[in-house]
Formats: C-alpha cells, structure tokens, sequence
C-alpha cells in the first residue's frame, strides 16, 4: 500500500512539474470570449461611414443614457424574479398559484423592457437621416436593446458579415 501511494505521490508531482504555465489552456477560447458589455451594438453607428453631425452622436449618446438609466432597474428586478422562480420550482410543497404569480411579474417586466425598447429605438431612429438609415445593417439596435428574445434594429440597410 506504501509502495502505491508513493508511485501516486511521484506521478502527481511529475505531472505537475511538467505542465508549462504558458501553454495551459485560457478559460475561454480568443475568439470565443464572452462579451460582457453591451457596446457592440452601439458600435454600429460608430463604426459606420455614416458621417454624423456632433449633434446626431451627442443625441445618440444621450439617448442611450436615458434608456440605460431607465433600463438597469427593471433588468435587476427581472433577474431576481427569475432566480426566485427558480428556487421557488426547486422547493417543495409550493402552491403553484405562487409559481404562476412570479412568471405573471417576470413577462410583465419583459413587455416592459420591449415597449421601453422599442420607444427608445423609434426616438434614435428620429435623428438619422434617410441616407444614414439605409447604411445601417437591419440588426443594428444601437445598444438599446431588451436582452432577450429577437430584438430588431432600426437599419435597413443588408446584413453584413457572417450570421
């Protein structure tokens, strides 16, 4: 027995000895790393050859602030709601009436964030001109998006890119 757990025990530490740092696998992939911020889609309008006036960018900006502002609280909200139906559906003896009050609140708060959405969306798009439309790709939601389901930009221009 003393004789295995010292093989183990040499196995182990020759193993680990042997493991270069600089060539361990990163947690996530380079061209697979999550995207933690919303600014790619911003990045639509930025990036674009749309050639906007100081004021378009200053509204557009403004615009995305107001909605973040007005946003933030409703998705926290949502969060909460949807980790206690989680738990709620992982208790017992709970009365589904209860279950089905929380998902009431939780589509509740998703047709909120639509309609805040969309308003928000139809107020950006008010400040292009047409010209500067039709060079936005259809997708292009200039960050002010639900977060979930098939959000629809404001552009008409052609998809670019891979989808």
């Amino acid at each position: 027995m003393r004789r295995l757990t010292f093989m183990v025990t040499i196995l182990i530490v020759f193993v680990a000895g042997n493991i270069k740092v600089s060539e361990a696998q990163s947690p996530f992939p380079l061209n697979a790393k999550p995207n933690l911020k919303m600014a790619g889609q911003e990045a639509c309008w930025k990036s674009s050859p749309l050639s906007l006036t100081q004021d378009q960018a200053k509204a557009l900006e403004s615009i995305q602030q107001s909605y973040m502002s007005g946003v933030i609280p409703l998705r926290r909200e949502l969060m909460s709601l949807r980790f206690e139906l989680r738990n709620l559906i992982r208790g017992q003896n709970v009365p589904s009436k209860t279950l089905f009050e929380r998902q009431r609140k939780i589509s509740e708060l998703q047709a909120k964030l639509e309609t805040l959405s969309l308003s928000y969306q139809i107020k950006a798009r008010s400040i292009f001109t047409k010209e500067q439309l039709g060079q936005l790709p259809e997708d292009c939601t200039l960050g002010i998006e639900a977060g979930f389901g098939a959000d629809i930009g404001i552009g008409r221009g052609a998809r670019k890119g891979m989808r």
